[in-house]
């Protein structure tokens, strides 16, 4: 699974800090860090939430390393 590095990734290309992000999806900010850090394990909401906020499917978001991705392959996913 590689949702914790996914979101921290997506997060710093927007340029965010963890208090923006987790501010933007209405959880506390030692929640998202949990979940960067894979202390803790989303819910579906909180899937959803990233997935709406992030502008990419659940199922990319879980099973797919972004970070081997191209430049141009992430904006074609977002």
């Amino acid at each position: 699974m590689h949702f914790k590095e996914n979101i921290k990734l997506l997060r710093k290309r927007k340029g965010c800090t963890q208090d923006e992000v987790s501010f933007a999806l209405e959880m506390k900010r030692s929640t998202l860090s949990g979940y960067e850090n894979g202390v803790a394990q989303p819910n579906l909401n909180a899937l959803m939430q990233f997935s709406d906020y992030y502008g990419i499917a659940i199922d990319t978001l879980v099973k797919m390393d972004l970070s081997s991705l191209s430049e141009s392959q992430l904006s074609q996913l977002e």
